[in-house]
């Protein structure tokens, strides 16, 4: 495609699955009158994620869902290469994960609600910064996985990159156990370069989790990257 039709192409993209967010949300508003605690809500969102990926070509297979099975106060650590990893959490984790955010965004259409209820929101006007909203969070006795990027940021390259462990070392010290997630196929998809997605199929693949008495924090910390890093790859001699 020429570079005037991708951008196009991601336009109506962009279009097509703001209508699908806006129908959505139509039936969420409904749901939070009858269901303040936001599980329908939850449901609705995590439908809402599949039938995005769905449009847009993006079957998603997921591998481990019976690692996190039972499991409640823990971390994810997950690869960060695309905005669509936030659709395949959201639509395939199977436990409602915790999204650190600032606290403004709350007032967006569609996600605010979500966030307001699950969310690990940063209050800014107080000073707070993210580490010190993850620190609280770690610290509450809420069920829901606390997720968390350790790059960072998005991948330039589709690789994983250096893991910057702040936010998961504050769980770990809070006594967490830490879930690895690989999530494959996203930057192909859409990378941080890219104007539209190209249809293609995606994998999430879930660890082991990490006990937080796993040798002491840092090499919790070590064996999180391991195994993230090891996550659908060959199997080598001395992994575990």
């Amino acid at each position: 495609m020429s570079d005037l039709t991708t951008r196009l192409h991601g336009l109506r993209q962009l279009a097509e699955c703001t209508g699908l967010c806006l129908w959505h949300h139509l039936f969420k508003l409904g749901a939070n009158v009858i269901d303040p605690a936001g599980d329908i809500e939850q449901l609705i969102g995590r439908i809402l994620a599949r039938r995005i990926l769905e449009h847009l070509g993006c079957p998603v297979r997921t591998e481990g869902l019976e690692h996190v099975a039972g499991l409640t106060r823990y971390g994810v650590a997950s690869t960060h290469a695309s905005y669509l990893d936030w659709a395949v959490l959201l639509g395939y984790f199977p436990a409602p994960l915790r999204f650190v955010a600032k606290r403004e965004l709350v007032h967006v259409p569609v996600i605010g609600n979500y966030l307001r209820l699950r969310g690990i929101l940063i209050d800014r006007s107080r000073g707070e910064d993210a580490r010190a909203a993850i620190a609280r969070a770690a610290r509450e006795d809420i069920p829901w996985p606390i997720l968390i990027f350790p790059e960072g940021t998005r991948s330039r390259d589709g690789s994983i990159g250096k893991f910057k462990p702040g936010g998961l070392r504050l769980l770990v010290e809070a006594g967490r156990p830490i879930v690895p997630v690989r999530i494959r196929g996203t930057y192909e998809a859409l990378s941080r370069h890219d104007r539209a997605v190209r249809p293609r199929p995606l994998e999430m693949l879930v660890g082991a989790p990490v006990p937080p008495d796993f040798g002491g924090v840092e090499a919790v910390l070590a064996e999180v990257e391991r195994r993230v890093r090891a996550l659908g790859e060959p199997t080598l001699p001395g992994d575990r």
